[in-house]
């Protein structure tokens, strides 16, 4: 990528920051944010939480138009770069360690696909949201009804991704799509916060074992994932206690 549009990762101590950057609408000019092996490397590091958010004013407007219709022209690359970019998402939703996004300005379709993927989202009062695909007769594709309809109703689903319309950070929150709203302009340093407040003097071990815990929640039955909890106490135990 250009500089440009580029995605930049730094770290600040423990935490990762992911930026999406594009200005000023940080479009995303392919469906794949990130190749998924510089991404494990960066987490390979040792970060302990990743944040994610925009360059500028916005989040990311979404996939940019104008590049859909050349890439559309090879189909099976396309297609290719799509399942990629799932790929990507999935391995964001499924990570060891909190991953947070700081939202300003606008989030719409594949843009709010990826803050979807993360595990809470943080947005500003001014943040606005929508899944506009339906207006150009296709629907979100990174896996955002999916994720969605997880978060809320089917109905409500229905209705946001078939209307197409916008909706503003006050909205997002009653409708549990957003976690917390922020203060102007405060929302990367309330998920800096946050991150900090989570992980810090917290053993990395320590994370990913809550972390397993809560995703064994959603994925096992109740008696499989209280069978797994135990597991993995008593490794944290005997962890602990080799340790001294």
């Amino acid at each position: 990528m250009g500089k440009e549009h580029e995605i930049i990762l730094k770290r600040e101590g423990d935490i990762g920051l992911l930026t999406i950057k594009n200005l000023p609408q940080n479009y995303l000019e392919q469906p794949e944010l990130i190749d998924v092996r510089e991404l494990e490397k960066f987490v390979a590091t040792g970060i302990k939480a990743l944040i994610i958010t925009g360059a500028g004013r916005n989040f990311s407007a979404g996939a940019n138009p104008e590049t859909i219709k050349n890439q559309i022209k090879d189909k099976k690359c396309f297609t290719e770069q799509l399942i990629r970019g799932n790929y990507v998402l999935n391995y964001l939703d499924e990570l060891k360690i909190p991953v947070i996004a700081a939202i300003s300005g606008v989030c719409f379709g594949a843009g709010l696909e990826i803050a979807l993927s993360c595990d809470i989202r943080i947005c500003e009062p001014s943040a606005l949201f929508a899944f506009p695909e339906i207006n150009q007769g296709v629907f979100p594709g990174l896996g955002g009804i999916t994720r969605l309809s997880a978060l809320t109703c089917k109905a409500m689903a229905m209705e946001l991704v078939m209307h197409g319309d916008m909706f503003n950070a006050a909205k997002a929150k009653e409708l549990g799509i957003v976690d917390e709203v922020s203060g102007k302009k405060q929302a990367l340093d309330q998920a800096r916060i946050l991150a900090k407040k989570m992980t810090e003097n917290r053993p990395l071990h320590v994370i990913n074992a809550v972390m397993t815990s809560i995703d064994n929640c959603k994925t096992l039955g109740m008696e499989e994932a209280m069978k797994k909890d135990a597991e993995l106490f008593a490794l944290l135990v005997e962890e602990s206690f080799n340790g001294e």
